[in-house]
């Protein structure tokens, strides 16, 4: 392997931080200020919304209300997303040029989750454009972004999570999802080893752990004081 990939995890941490976050780690990887970068990642009870989702009918407020769910916007467009504890989030922040499209992004990163489930004997399959399937339910999914030179992939890995929950979040009746603790006894962090192996091993990379620098936290709480989000009825 040559090169190095580095690995953040910043635990868990409110939606609208995780989001901030985020979008630090883009502008600053684009601006050539930071290297290629894996920050690993938890919510609490959320809903995500997609850029240009109008909350009121995106998800269930009342739902939300009684579980105490944060909501926030993605900077991204798409769908609602409920998340909450026993999901592994993670942002690959890296070179573009790898890449000759999005597609060609999803299917190396797809390919890499199915290989940290490997590691535990699960037969996962990559569905494009960005699912994760075991058993034909889906049980992870990423998407991404060019932004100049850099690739920003997020995605989810449904570790052990609470899916009733998550379905009534968004105001419907079933999730049609399946959950690693649904095939075996998971070790959370075992998991995320395994899947930041996968990942650097897929770039062709081995990893190293580091922390978010001070500019980078900077970055986000700076982001974080100019969102907004309209009030919920």
């Amino acid at each position: 392997m040559t090169g190095t990939l580095r690995l953040v995890d910043t635990g868990t941490a409110s939606a609208r931080w995780n989001i901030a976050a985020t979008a630090a780690l883009a502008e600053l990887h684009a601006e050539g200020r930071i290297p290629d970068t894996l920050r690993l990642h938890r919510y609490p009870v959320s809903v995500l919304l997609g850029r240009s989702q109008d909350a009121r009918t995106a998800l269930d407020p009342a739902a939300c209300a009684r579980h105490g769910a944060e909501i926030a916007r993605r900077v991204t467009g798409g769908g609602a997303v409920a998340m909450g504890p026993g999901i592994l989030a993670w942002d690959l922040v890296v070179a573009r040029r790898r890449w000759p499209s999005l597609e060609a992004a999803a299917a190396t990163i797809g390919g890499a989750v199915v290989a940290a489930l490997a590691t535990f004997g699960l037969a996962a399959r990559f569905r494009p454009p960005g699912d994760v399937t075991l058993l034909g339910r889906k049980v992870a999914g990423t998407a991404g972004a060019f932004d100049g030179p850099t690739l920003v992939a997020q995605g989810s890995l449904l570790v052990s999570p609470d899916t009733a929950t998550m379905a009534a979040l968004l105001g419907v009746p079933i999730l049609p999802v399946t959950t690693l603790a649904a095939h075996l006894d998971p070790d959370p962090a075992a998991v995320a080893a395994a899947l930041a192996t996968a990942i650097a091993d897929a770039l062709g990379l081995s990893f190293a752990p580091s922390d978010l620098t001070q500019e980078e936290r900077a970055r986000a709480d700076a982001l974080l004081a100019e969102e907004t989000l309209e009030a919920l009825p």
